[in-house]
């Protein structure tokens, strides 16, 4: 088969002839455009690419220096506080020195005060002959809190003064509030002519605070040396924004959010509120919920530049494409009017013949899309079907696959075949003027679809045949919404759920109730015949708020109502429902009846409430556990350090009941010179279980005296501490130890060893668990040059790099609150790096890690 050509009429060949190479042209110049368009595009972004890597490369890079030096700033305030503290009690020592010998304590007090207001200070005066204090009681109060005492002896007070007075003279003391996680510095002199002790306390150090202050202060500074960028900072805690548009403003981060919607650094803000910010060009504070972030100028010079560049290259192109463009149109509008002269009669001939039969051709297809049917023709002599695209389309058949009046009928649904043979003969025998018929009808995909048939059967006498034209309409649609809203009828009838309308006057008079109104024990008659009151059904203690709540709904024109309340069955039983109600209004606009549905859910709400005093009793039940664990862990300190002492006293306890033992048996027979040897043995274990609490005493007392001390003695005794809780756990130690000398601070080098070596403890008990395995902990110590190098070791397992990374800030543990502050790694860096001008770093080795400090000489 042929398919048949298209005709071309004289006007379409001058139409191509005008226009095709116009389209032509114009195609052409469209695609050159784009692909020069591309090309530029392409190498615009590469470039654009490579200058925002290297930007991003420089922004990484001075927001890490910049977060480093904060941390720095941030640790060097404790020095500053040391400076300070002496400067103030050096002060006020030399003003009682020179003073005569009754200076007024009242005119003291006053220059105090004085002092205090104009340098943040605290000051303290004790006598040290009876331990009155003579001036700030109240910061020796707050000592007495943080010690973590629940019993306050009378004597608590003295206690901590002659503490003072021990370690103090001319030292700075480090007092540590563990629970709030802050520091407080003091620093005392001793007054030998007032037989006074003088100190002065700093205000409470926050390591928030103290990190806030030092970016607020840096942050606007820093920011100036740069031309392209600028760093910003966000505290989510307090909600405010510093330095956002790099003039050193304080903004509310709302304010922000809602002024300047379109900027990128507000999707910084909203990630970090939703805690899912990790871009690279911020630095997250954690702890404290900072944080800060480096932010360029934009537009940047070199972006708008290189874009400027390539916006010329790209204007000078399109320009050649479009000139050029211009030139040919320009000779094909030449070329076709000389070919319009010569068609134009020609065209004008049969353009009136062309009109008439367009209002014919026109008619006729609105007639068919009017009608939006199936139009299909039965010849009834030969039985054959001839169907209209419409109806193959509707149906999704093509030409031929219906032939004859049998073929349809086995088409249609075997329920509905019966019934539409019998109106068909029906008409046929001319009992009715039309064929009209509802059935389902198989289509192409073997799928059932409605369709309302209507014809009507006439004689042809031109060709002597008898015909019947019919005409199809889809009624799918329709039929399904009909099953539908039977389906919901059913479902409301047999169901929990109760529709309504109401009258929308104060008694909420029904108008329809449905029939599974029957599950609360009424029937729809009752409310419907009788008119009762909705409100009647409604709890008395409910019906005056639903009734306000209505009202209030209707006044601020809300689509809808929604409520939870209760109702009373038939039998006087109280019931839970939940309460959805549309609002129905006139053509006035003013609500006439309240259409909705209640649901039954008493179970929901009585599971509801019986959840909340399971959760309650369970929250009690935990806190008293956890108070039981907290008391625990103190308890299991206390008594790790009283079996340290107790390990050292045994064996000496025991020399000394011997030598008891045996004068009590020998004393007849015991010489001069048998006693005096026996009162020197019995004082030499005495002298060395005096050693012992003198060893664990000053073993913690801070100095800032700088004495000359050997490394390998101090390390040997920071062993002696640790000795009876390692071979407890049965830690294995390897020292390789020379002797160095070195002038610094012998008691805080000794802490710092001493910390590291808890923790390899604490470790051990942890990895012990495995089995065969045996815990082992190593101390190096090497002279390289004019520095020495301090390596303490263990196999007790390996740090993950995250923990690694954070090892040495201030309140980072991994062990539980009752068990480590987080601050003892970051004092031993102060120590070890402020202090003794060193450095101390952690790193893994196969199986543990290993700490290495380096001292100079």
């Amino acid at each position: 088969m042929f398919k048949k050509r298209k005709f071309y009429t004289l006007g379409d060949i001058k139409k191509h002839l005008i226009f095709t190479p116009i389209f032509f042209a114009i195609v052409l110049a469209i695609i050159s455009i784009l692909v020069i368009i591309s090309i530029l595009e392409f190498e615009k972004n590469n470039e654009v690419k490579l200058l925002l890597q290297e930007a991003a490369y420089k922004k990484k890079s001075l927001l890490s220096e910049y977060v480093n030096n904060i941390k720095f700033n941030v640790s060097g305030n404790f020095d500053k506080n040391e400076t300070i503290l002496n400067k103030a009690v050096t002060e006020i020592s030399g003003y009682v020195k020179n003073s005569s010998k009754n200076i007024d304590l009242k005119d003291l007090k006053k220059a105090l005060k004085n002092y205090e207001t104009k340098h943040n200070v605290d000051f303290v005066i004790f006598n040290k002959k009876n331990y009155e204090i003579l001036y700030g009681e109240k910061s020796i109060d707050y000592l007495m809190d943080i010690t973590d005492s629940e019993i306050r002896l009378s004597n608590f007070q003295y206690h901590i003064l002659k503490n003072i007075q021990y370690i103090g003279d001319s030292n700075l003391i480090y007092w540590i509030d563990k629970e709030k996680r802050k520091i407080q510095l003091s620093y005392f002199v001793n007054i030998e002519s007032k037989a006074w002790f003088l100190g002065a306390f700093s205000k409470i150090d926050d390591m928030e605070n103290l990190t806030r202050l030092t970016i607020i202060d840096s942050i606007y500074k820093k920011s100036k040396y740069f031309d392209d960028m600028y760093f910003w900072f966000y505290d989510y805690d307090l909600g405010y924004v510093y330095n956002y548009y790099n003039r050193g403003q304080k903004l509310d981060a709302k304010y922000i959010l809602e002024k300047d919607r379109l900027n990128s650094s507000n999707e910084i803000l909203k990630k970090y509120n939703n805690q899912e910010s990790n871009m690279s060009e911020i630095y997250k504070f954690a702890k404290y919920n900072f944080l800060v972030s480096i932010k360029s100028n934009n537009p940047s010079f070199k972006i708008d530049k290189l874009k400027a560049k390539y916006d010329s290259k790209l204007r000078i192109s399109i320009s050649i494409v479009i000139l050029v463009t211009l030139f040919f149109i320009l000779a094909s509008i030449v070329f076709s009017k000389f070919i319009n002269t010569i068609f134009y009669r020609y065209n004008k001939r049969i353009e009136t013949r062309n009109k008439m039969y367009k209002k014919w051709k026109d008619r006729y297809e609105l007639a068919i899309i009017a009608s939006n049917d199936g139009l299909w023709d039965i010849n009834l002599n030969t039985k054959e079907i001839y169907f209209s695209k419409k109806w193959l389309d509707m149906f999704g058949y093509e030409k031929g696959d219906i032939k004859n009046i049998e073929e349809w009928l086995n088409k249609i649904h075997k329920e509905d075949r019966p019934i539409v043979e019998n109106r068909l003969k029906t008409h046929l025998d001319g009992k009715t003027e039309h064929f009209v018929s509802e059935y389902r009808i198989r289509n192409k995909k073997n799928e059932y679809k409605w369709v309302l048939v209507r014809g009507k059967a006439f004689n042809d006498t031109k060709v002597n045949q008898k015909r019947m034209l019919m005409m199809s309409m889809d009624i799918e649609r329709r039929k399904r919404l009909l099953e539908e809203l039977q389906y919901v009828d059913l479902l409301v009838e047999y169901g929990r759920i109760v529709i309504f309308k109401w009258k929308n006057d104060k008694y909420l008079s029904p108008e329809y109730v449905s029939k599974s109104i029957s599950s609360f024990g009424y029937t729809s008659e009752y409310f419907e015949s009788e008119k009762k009151s909705f409100l009647n059904f409604v709890h008395k203690d409910d019906s005056l708020d639903l009734q306000n709540e209505l009202e209030e709904a209707i006044k601020k024109d809300n689509k809808s109502f929604t409520k939870i309340f209760r109702v009373i069955e038939k039998d006087k039983t109280i019931r839970w429902v939940f309460n959805r109600t549309i609002f129905l209004k006139n053509d006035f606009g003013n609500v006439t009846h309240l259409y909705g549905y209640i649901s039954d859910i008493t179970k929901m709400k009585l599971t509801e409430e019986e959840l909340k005093l399971k959760i309650a009793e369970e929250v009690s039940k935990n806190t008293e556990k956890d108070r039981i664990l907290v008391h625990q862990s103190k308890l299991a300190a206390m008594g790790e350090m009283l079996g340290n002492i107790a390990h050292q006293w045994r064996q000496p306890l025991n020399n000394i009941n011997l030598l008891t033992h045996f004068i009590r048996d020998n004393y007849g027979n015991l010489s001069k010179d048998d006693i005096e040897d026996i009162v020197s043995d019995t004082k030499l274990q005495i002298d060395y279980m005096s050693q012992t609490i003198d060893d664990f005493r000053n073993f913690y007392q801070p100095t800032k005296d700088r004495i000359k001390f050997d490394i390998k003695d101090s390390i040997l005794s920071s062993l002696k501490i640790v000795e009876t809780q390692f071979e407890k756990n049965n830690i294995k130690t390897e020292v390789n130890l020379e002797n160095v000398e070195l002038t610094s601070y012998q008691n805080e080098f000794q802490q710092v060893i001493l910390n590291i070596l808890n923790n390899a403890n604490d470790a051990a008990i942890i990895k012990q668990k495995e089995k065969g395995f045996i815990a082992k902990v190593f101390i190096n110590i090497k002279k390289e040059c004019n520095q020495v190098k301090i390596e303490i070791g263990n196999n007790c397992g390996e740090v993950p790099f995250k923990v690694m990374e954070r090892m040495f800030e201030p309140y980072f543990t991994t062990k539980f609150e009752e068990q480590g502050t987080g601050i003892g790694l970051y004092m031993a860096k102060i120590i070890i790096e402020k202090n003794m001008k060193g450095q101390i770093q952690v790193e893994n080795i196969k199986g543990g890690v290993v700490f290495t400090i380096s001292l100079p000489l």
